[in-house]
């Protein structure tokens, strides 16, 4: 980390100010060992590989409605070659728990795992693009390309508008949306990859063309009990959860439905254990309980990610074969596209 003042802090100063718009004093800080990541911030470069990156701040994350939570390891920036918005993804490694029903399941951060993604799918737009570099200290840096747009998360839960009018006008276009990000998945599958986080917000909508694109594959589980022996089948549970927000229209708690006041008192109290996640026990999967115009169909795979399943989900290439099957049963609606 060295403090440039002179020439060289006029040539940054002078390229940040055209790409970003900052306008900075001197000292700047040149960063070339990203190892002690909090202590980097607004206005400083990093210099990876001989290539320069302006900070602009540290990126936050907001989840189902608590304070937006700041992400250290990850840097919202620019590329000062060629004027890029650009997320910088540090080198950190931490442990957490995923449960399913009564599996505890550990899980942790890999560099590694991510940057062999971003290899693989490297000009498919499906998925965010970048690549790894190192730094003077060995660090494995992601520089991920900014997308320009909303998650599926945020634009969902923006819409206002009744959930049968969404059912009937908009949800047949998400679902063939969301067909081309199960066949992502399942290229990462059929070259021994897998996502590892899949959730409603790393799904994003690019705003220029509308196209849905994956973010965010640096998690990794320890799934001892898969009976396939690999690590594909917990991105399959997990899109139990996508499919639950989309035709439910948010996440659809057991708190919410009886606390909103819309739902019949009879409808509430005829509401079983059995009729929730797998995954997550306060959501509610037996979606057409509340809403009875849900097609058969599309109920029926829902419920094989609920309490009361008696046959799981365990490979994409069955769930998308559901998922097409269920798409005809579901209203056109007089909207062709989903709106981004």
């Amino acid at each position: 980390m060295v403090e440039l003042n002179g020439h060289d802090s006029s040539r940054l100063i002078s390229r940040i100010n055209d790409v970003s718009g900052f306008k900075l004093k001197p000292p700047i800080k040149l960063v070339t060992d990203t190892t002690e990541f909090t202590r980097i911030g607004h206005g400083d470069v990093i210099m990876l590989e001989g290539r320069e990156f302006f900070i602009s701040g540290d990126v936050y994350e907001p989840r189902f409605g608590l304070d937006e939570q700041p992400k250290f390891w990850v840097k919202r920036g620019y590329d000062l070659d060629d004027g890029r918005r650009v997320i910088v993804k540090l080198e950190f490694y931490e442990e957490s728990v995923a449960r399913f029903g009564s599996f505890s399941i550990p899980c942790y951060r890999s560099p590694e795992k991510e940057s062999e993604v971003l290899w693989l799918v490297e000009g498919d737009s499906r998925f965010m693009q970048g690549r790894k570099y190192v730094d003077d200290a060995h660090n494995n840096v992601r520089v991920i390309d900014f997308i320009h747009g909303k998650s599926l998360f945020e634009t969902i839960l923006e819409m206002e508008i009744s959930h049968e009018e969404y059912y009937y006008t908009y949800l047949s276009p998400l679902l063939k949306k969301l067909v081309g990000c199960f066949e992502a998945i399942q290229m990462l599958h059929e070259h021994d990859l897998y996502h590892g986080d899949i959730r409603n917000d790393h799904i994003m909508i690019e705003e220029r063309t509308g196209e849905f694109r994956w973010i965010d594959f640096d998690l990794c589980q320890d799934v001892m009990f898969d009976p396939y022996s690999n690590f594909t089948s917990f991105d399959v549970w997990s899109f139990g959860n996508v499919l639950q927000f989309v035709v439910g229209m948010g996440l659809s708690t057991f708190y919410d439905i009886r606390t909103s006041g819309n739902i019949q008192a009879d409808i509430v109290l005829n509401l079983q254990p059995v009729d929730a996640s797998a995954f997550h026990h306060h959501r509610l999967m037996n979606l057409k309980k509340i809403y009875p115009y849900i097609s058969e169909r599309l109920n029926d795979m829902l419920m094989r990610f609920s309490i009361g399943a008696e046959d799981y989900y365990w490979t994409m290439a069955e769930l998308m074969e559901d998922i097409c099957g269920a798409i005809p049963d579901v209203p056109e609606g007089a909207s062709a596209t989903f709106p981004a």
